[in-house]
């Protein structure tokens, strides 16, 4: 791995670990709907201000250009800005409201272990014996994690 993908991923990890402070202070507050729709509508407009300021936003032409049919690439998007941006939000945020949030994070960082199981369905990428354990490992975290092997803390 190289040392600027390294260092994204650490911001990445930095941004998302401290994302769900303010995600509990806002479950708090707001319905998950309102929250969703706020962290939308703020993220859309940073997004289309860095695009639009980078010249980023010219990678949209290339969907019609792409050799594959703009109607897969559109469906694609919808479908992941449905179960991405709009289900996995309010569930998340729904998650937050009523559990804490060392609770809440860890389960739903498993999500990998699903993109993982679809990526072998679909792409039919092999399915490696590191991959198996890692899956177990991610199962029994969860487990641990959400206290149901311990009922009076869950």
């Amino acid at each position: 791995m190289s040392k600027l993908a390294l260092t994204y991923a650490l911001v990445c990890v930095l941004a998302w670990g401290l994302a769900p402070v303010f995600d509990k202070f806002l479950s708090r507050e707001l319905s998950p709907w309102a929250i969703v729709l706020m962290r939308t509508f703020v993220g859309l407009i940073m997004i289309t201000a860095y695009a639009v300021g980078t010249g980023a936003v010219g990678e949209l032409r290339q969907v019609w250009a792409n050799t594959v049919p703009w109607w897969m690439i559109v469906g694609a998007v919808i479908m992941s800005a449905l179960l991405g941006s709009l289900v996995g939000q309010v569930a998340y945020y729904y998650a937050m409201a009523g559990a804490d949030a060392s609770r809440v994070v860890p389960i739903t960082s498993t999500y990998p272990l699903i993109a993982a199981v679809a990526a072998i369905a679909v792409y039919r990428e092999p399915l490696t014996p590191h991959k198996l354990i890692g899956a177990l490992l991610i199962v029994a975290g969860v487990v641990l994690v959400s206290g149901v092997l311990n009922p009076e803390t869950a």
